[in-house]
């Protein structure tokens, strides 16, 4: 009878748990995570100041993000979340909803009769986005967003009331360096291919209710393990081919772990080939705003546009679960220089008082910034090829990863997932050369 695979994954983000999950059923999986708790780079903080709940940022989901809600299912998580479709609006500015009709209809008729928009921009906007499905189908060499958008003569009320918000809430990078082979990838799955896919989704609960518990339920219930609170050291493989970790054997090894770290971990034989493409890779901040107020939060929308403020999305907490709260998004914030919690507060208030000028103070804020929020997805980025750390027993996994994706929750599971495919597969043609 063929043995399973003892498989050792480190590092706890949603790659990690997605490797893990996904090895479960087939292997005796080791979930190593140097933290206290899992999650990674999307999890949830505890809150001092009486929230509903608190992630270390606010989170959206899209219908399309097909591997984390098959995830969900798989583990037997009830997937508790508002979903909606697009509904594009900008404060002061141009406001979208996509109709109930297959893709690409409905987003045409979501711009056919959007609001505050003029007729010439409507149609413009048909044109560009016609112009990049187009550039997309043909394979052109990348670019930057900017170049593009430049060479296309696209308006500056246009680039601030629709291209630059894009791009920044689904690239984390500036138009200015962002690529336009992976905003077009997002597109081409996230709003030209379904009309579900377009879908807002947003979990009214925090991460770890909504994902990693349940993740974490699944592969102890499997027979697999979670282990806090452990450094992994850097690896080295016996005459065996075994790894042994933490005074544990393994027979490979799931590197779920953000790449400054893979330094520490890899042997210098599989590092140095790629060393200077991992020091090439440059990161982005994230800061997320919590407010909580006494009077009843009602924003325009579930999530709200401000194209010339600090914020660039005020999200209404009230219709996720009831709760007075607004958490404020902002993308590339290190390009603002602000440090102190107190000035991220004055400068997001600013920004809804003018879109709630009936709202008071609030009565609680609490400011969460992650410094590597995601590695940058820029134009001609060049992705390490790691595929011959497979015949060591080593499946690297992560968002920076993705071939296709900037770094999301979909591409971080995604990528998980496929290491845990590979790892298995590899395992299984081992042991069917030794049977």
């Amino acid at each position: 009878m063929k043995r399973r695979a003892r498989v050792a994954v480190v590092g706890a983000g949603w790659a990690g748990l997605a490797a893990a999950a996904n090895l479960a059923d087939n292997a005796d999986v080791v979930l190593f995570e140097a933290g206290r708790t899992a999650g990674g780079r999307a999890r949830t903080v505890a809150s001092r100041n009486g929230f509903s709940f608190l992630d270390n940022g606010q989170h959206l989901l899209l219908g399309a993000y097909h591997g984390v809600f098959d995830l969900l299912r798989r583990v037997g998580a009830e997937t508790a979340h508002r979903r909606e479709a697009m509904n594009w609006q900008m404060h002061g500015g141009m406001k979208l909803h996509t109709a109930p009709l297959p893709a690409p209809l409905h987003l045409l008729w979501g711009v056919l009769f959007a609001r505050n928009l003029p007729a010439h921009r409507k149609y413009g906007l048909l044109r560009h986005m016609r112009a990049l499905r187009h550039w997309h189908k043909n394979g052109l060499p990348d670019q930057t967003v900017g170049e593009w958008l430049r060479a296309r003569q696209v308006c500056a009320a246009s680039v601030a009331q629709f291209w630059q918000p894009l791009v920044l809430a689904a690239l984390n990078t500036p138009v200015q360096t962002a690529s336009l082979r992976v905003l077009a990838n997002v597109l081409a799955d996230g709003v030209w291919r379904k009309r579900g896919d377009s879908d807002f989704c947003l979990p009214n609960r925090d991460l770890g209710a909504f994902f990693v518990e349940p993740v974490l339920r699944y592969l102890v219930a499997h027979g697999g393990e979670f282990v806090p609170q452990c450094r992994i050291g850097r690896l080295r493989r016996d005459d065996d081919g075994a790894y042994r970790l933490a005074g544990r054997t393994f027979d490979a090894a799931v590197l779920a772990v953000a790449p400054q770290h893979l330094a520490a971990l890899l042997p210098e034989a599989l590092f140095a080939p790629h060393a200077d493409t991992f020091a090439a890779m440059r990161h982005h901040a994230i800061t997320t705003v919590y407010l909580r107020y006494r009077e009843r939060v009602r924003l325009p929308a579930v999530m709200t546009g401000v194209s010339d403020g600090t914020a660039h999305w005020l999200i209404d907490r009230s219709r996720l679960n009831g709760a007075n709260e607004i958490a404020a998004v902002i993308s590339v914030s290190e390009q603002y220089g602000i440090d102190a919690p107190g000035q991220w507060y004055e400068r997001v208030c600013a920004d809804v008082r003018r879109v709630c000028p009936q709202l008071g103070e609030a009565v609680a804020h609490q400011v969460i910034t992650e410094k590597r929020a995601t590695v940058a997805a820029e134009a001609g980025r060049v992705l390490p090829d790691v595929s011959a750390w497979r015949a060591q027993g080593l499946y690297a996994a992560g968002d920076w990863l993705h071939p296709r994706y900037p770094a999301t929750l979909e591409a971080a599971v995604q990528s998980g997932s496929e290491a845990a495919r590979q790892c298995l597969h590899d395992w299984g043609v081992r042991a069917d050369a030794a049977f």
